[in-house]
């Protein structure tokens, strides 16, 4: 284990999705049903966009570098990166002419980066973690997944915020238990090689679980996304995926991070810091995602033009 390797992969996997992510909402935007509806057949449509395609292997890289970031170091440390996303998403807007950074925004930058730099400074040093039974992962792989489906179902079709948010925080829940499946399997690989990754079920059911929850946490993702209530939908996926990533590892994986009444208080207020800036610079009125509105026309002004 070395954070020396697993910290540079892990903030380079977050650059990385940060500046997909931007592409992916505008993409299924364009995609979306009327009113902003989400849909199965945008997503087919997407499929056939060069840019949103293009988008989704930047995730794939990402998500290499994901797992090198994760084979090298704790879930409990390297998950929590994944909300540098947002910042880099400030960067990659402003670079394309898509936003100009107001005052607000850098506040939001420093509640994400504030938050999370207090919160891996109070877990320290996890130690090693403990490849759990197949048995356990299964049931965590069953119970996560049955958790979404139902929060997925049971949100109003009408309420548009609730549904994207819902949406949010159950793809964030499944990648936060993706992250403990790709350290259970690299853990595996590294002790007994590619072999024994797909011979025995130690490999497999990893390998399942990624694969399903994989899946079920991109489709979730642009189904949010079309349906552009970011300034709820990011901020619920930011904040479940670390939260779910670090229980799972204290539960599944045996890492230990303190947990006295004040890391508890202090861990919850690093969360809402996190939060509170992914509110900011996830804000349709004035965050990075969404492109700035252009000023409006004034007619009388370009008929007087034209004369």
């Amino acid at each position: 284990m070395s954070l020396a390797v697993a910290i540079p992969f892990g903030v380079g996997s977050a650059i990385v999705y940060g500046a997909s992510i931007v592409v992916q909402h505008r993409v299924a935007q364009q995609h979306a049903g009327e009113g902003g509806l989400a849909s199965m057949s945008g997503i087919v449509k997407m499929l056939k966009h060069p840019t949103w395609l293009l988008a989704i292997a930047g995730d794939f890289v990402g998500f290499l570098l994901q797992i090198v970031a994760l084979s090298a170091g704790p879930v409990v440390v390297i998950q929590p990166l994944v909300v540098l996303m947002l910042p880099v998403s400030l960067i990659v807007s402003a670079t394309l002419g898509w936003h100009r950074p107001r005052p607000g925004d850098y506040l939001g930058v420093l509640g994400v980066v504030g938050g999370l730099a207090v919160f891996l400074a109070l877990i320290g040093d996890p130690g090693a973690e403990h490849l759990p039974h197949p048995r356990n992962l299964a049931l965590s792989i069953a119970l996560i997944l049955s958790v979404g489906f139902v929060l997925c179902l049971a949100v109003p079709e009408g309420r548009r915020t609730l549904r994207g948010a819902v949406y949010g925080a159950v793809a964030g829940l499944y990648f936060g238990m993706l992250a403990v499946l790709v350290d259970a399997a690299s853990s595996r690989a590294s002790d007994a090689g590619m072999h024994g990754l797909f011979a025995t079920s130690k490999g497999l059911v990893p390998l399942f679980g990624i694969a399903l929850l994989g899946v079920g946490g991109i489709v979730l993702t642009q189904l949010s996304f079309q349906i552009g209530a970011l300034a709820a939908t990011l901020p619920a996926n930011l904040a479940a995926d670390p939260l779910t990533a670090v229980a799972l590892g204290v539960v599944l994986l045996r890492e230990h991070i303190p947990h006295g009444p004040w890391h508890l208080v202090a861990y919850s207020l690093s969360v809402v810091g996190v939060v509170a800036g992914a509110i900011r610079l996830a804000d349709p009125e004035a965050g990075p995602i969404d492109p700035d509105t252009p000023p409006p026309v004034d007619s009388n002004a370009e008929a007087a033009h034209s004369s």
